[in-house]
């Protein structure tokens, strides 16, 4: 039974005992909270590496490992691992009564892709089947490499004042951050120099994995460049390499305990992703559409995407497929945060964020965050699992014990925060 499972029961199993010597009647049960409506973020699955394997070759001096598929596409492997995850999504939610129990019911399933990537569109379809196996489910997205505003609204705002602001807020975090970034990524960084190019500093033509950093405005975008955003690149080509199944004697060119390296690594993109993609200023930019569609959705309203698709009031599990800058971005909109002991990436393949609308016995409507992942060996090795969400605290909306807030909390935190950032 997962933990959040564990907190209703407890909300649920209240008891009155009466004054009578001889004997103590129970007074009935009141009601058990009941999910009325989950908005699930996803990322895509395991992919290849966005560049092409020669410009990695080039740019490390080393010769990376083969892929099966495209620059940037999902695997194989990645849409078997994507599958377990949507079944054991599927199995969740059906015991938490949102779907039913068996048979195919018209409605109980909205999913939206991104357009912009096949990766992501692919995800949608392969979870949107895995949720409700055998039923007819048709998920929706703007035309393939279409740009998406759900996903990513930057470009349509991005003038000259908007990117004053971004680069601005990011060269000001960068330069303190050169004062005060984290032991563990200064180790990534140099585990980084150790198994790519160990003299790599010492000369003009090879990676240096500690030069300083600096930010970059490249297609209507902030960017990092220097040492920590070519650490984080090889932190995550790795993982993925290990993710997909590669041969860990051929990861890292042989440098020993591979599975170790990785872990060692990760810091250094977990880190670079929390200085850029979670920087406020561009987070609400870029993701306040689909924040106020989660928002819109967790108060039982209906939304109309970007192509006039409309997400009905009655449709009680929305699905939207993204990528991992979806999840960072919506972390730091609604202030969440979260790690896990056997994923060294926050944002790792097929990680699932939900909000969650529950009404409580005494008719209060409350929403919880909470957030699904499947470790990086059980990736690996297409691991079966069960679904064991965890809770995220909403820190901003004055969570209660379970990490939860009220319904109307929520939402005028959220409208109020997104307003702000829009009107700034």
């Amino acid at each position: 039974m997962s933990r959040l499972f564990r907190d209703l029961a407890i909300l649920s199993c209240i008891w009155l005992q009466t004054g009578s010597a001889q004997a103590a009647t129970p007074a009935p049960q009141p009601a058990a909270p009941i999910l009325e409506r989950v908005v699930l973020v996803a990322r895509h699955g395991i992919r290849s590496p966005t560049h092409p394997i020669a410009e990695l070759d080039a740019h490390t001096h080393r010769q990376w490992q083969a892929w099966p598929v495209a620059p940037g596409q999902l695997t194989t492997h990645g849409q078997r691992d994507l599958a377990l995850m949507g079944a054991a999504l599927g199995q969740h939610y059906r015991q938490a009564g949102v779907l039913p129990a068996r048979g195919c019911t018209a409605g109980v399933l909205a999913v939206w892709s991104d357009a912009a990537d096949q990766r992501t569109l692919q995800t949608g379809n392969i979870m949107a089947h895995a949720l409700l196996p055998g039923c007819p489910v048709t998920p929706g997205s703007l035309p393939p490499g279409t740009h998406d505003p759900v996903f990513n609204d930057l470009p349509t705002q991005a003038g000259p004042a908007l990117q004053h602001a971004i680069m601005t807020e990011l060269s000001t975090t960068l330069a303190q951050d050169q004062k005060t970034r984290p032991a563990n990524v200064r180790q990534a960084q140099a585990m980084a120099q150790a198994v790519v190019q160990p003299a790599g500093c010492s000369t003009t033509d090879s990676p240096c994995f500690t030069q300083p950093d600096r930010a970059t405005w490249h297609k209507g975008a902030p960017h990092l460049s220097g040492g920590l955003s070519q650490s984080a690149d090889v932190a995550e080509d790795m993982l993925l390499e290990y993710a997909q199944g590669m041969s860990c004697a051929d990861i890292g060119w042989g440098y020993p305990d591979m599975r170790h390296v990785i872990d060692v690594l990760q810091p250094a993109h977990n880190h670079a992703s929390r200085l850029v993609r979670r920087l406020p200023v561009l987070a609400f930019p870029r993701g306040h559409i689909l924040a106020g569609m989660i928002t819109d959705l967790l108060t039982g309203g209906s939304v109309r995407g970007p192509a006039g698709d409309m997400i009905a009031a009655t449709t009680p599990i929305i699905l939207f497929a993204g990528h991992d800058s979806t999840l960072d971005m919506l972390a730091a909109i609604f202030g969440l945060d979260w790690s896990f002991s056997d994923l060294p990436d926050p944002t790792g393949p097929d990680t699932t964020l939900g909000f969650e609308t529950w009404r409580m016995p005494d008719g209060q409507r409350r929403v919880r965050a909470v957030i699904f992942h499947q470790g990086l060996d059980a990736l690996r090795t297409e691991q079966s699992m069960t679904a064991e969400p965890e809770t995220l605290p909403l820190p901003a909306c004055h969570p209660g014990q379970d990490g939860s807030c009220t319904l109307g909390d929520f939402t005028r935190t959220f409208t109020e925060r997104l307003d702000a950032y829009q009107h700034r």
